[in-house]
């Protein structure tokens, strides 16, 4: 039996785990780098950053907001923000950051227009998101911002060709993000600051969080497999 176009594949919640598992070794690695002598480069890093005073955080989520256009995956990045900056301000960093570049992605997208949008996120991962995205637009964002069942650039792209108003994107992107930004920028203090209580905290809510996202996705699959069943009822019972 063929897959209905509407629903999401079953491997996109084992891809957001396997996601979060490489980061976390790879962030695990870069710990042990800093810790064997790599401390001088966040030194250095760290005080450029500091050199550049109030607008250290304002260039960074400018930067932000470009790769996030660029379809650069933003995770290194979060935990790059907390090692600078911290949890606190590296979050409105990158909450900054990502906000804009979901916008302006959003805005490319009506430009470029549905053709030009498909050849780089695929047709099919297109048609599937478009489905998803019919209902409810303003929940459906929230959930896919928390969920990685797509990712980022291309719920960006993809919202802005399938009608979703800009108010509800916005709104669902903003605070969907926020849980993720969390964790990820609580691991990039916990390599800045090994002492800190990030570094048992933001492991724990990275468990939490592929969980988390693990157990919604299976909720939402469902949801979209019974919608799809029931169109084709609606339509027999149509006169």
């Amino acid at each position: 039996m063929s897959r209905r176009s509407g629903a999401p594949e079953p491997s996109t919640s084992r891809s957001a785990t396997a996601k979060l598992a490489v980061l976390a070794a790879l962030l695990l690695g870069l710990g042990v780098l800093v810790a064997l002598g790599g401390g001088a480069f966040w030194a250095d890093l760290s005080a450029w950053v500091d050199s550049l005073g109030f607008w250290g955080p304002l260039v960074f989520a400018a930067c932000y907001a470009l790769a996030v256009a660029a379809l650069v995956p933003g995770s290194v990045l979060n935990a790059s923000a907390g090692a600078l900056f911290g949890v606190a301000l590296g979050s409105v960093a990158v909450i900054a950051g990502a906000s804009a570049g979901a916008a302006l992605s959003f805005g490319l997208a009506r430009l470029l227009g549905r053709p030009a949008v498909a050849r780089f996120t695929g047709s099919g991962r297109l048609a599937r998101l478009e489905s998803y995205l019919s209902r409810r637009a303003f929940e459906s964002i929230l959930v896919l911002r928390m969920v990685s069942m797509f990712p980022f650039g291309a719920v960006n792209y993809g919202a802005g060709v399938a009608g979703v108003g800009f108010a509800p994107y916005m709104a669902g992107t903003v605070l969907g993000i926020v849980p993720g930004t969390l964790v990820y920028t609580g691991l990039g203090e916990a390599l800045r600051e090994p002492g800190s209580p990030a570094v048992w905290i933001a492991p724990a809510g990275l468990v939490v969080l592929s969980a988390g996202g693990w157990y919604a996705s299976r909720l939402v699959r469902a949801r979209t497999a019974r919608t799809a069943a029931a169109k084709p009822q609606e339509t027999g019972d149509a006169p």
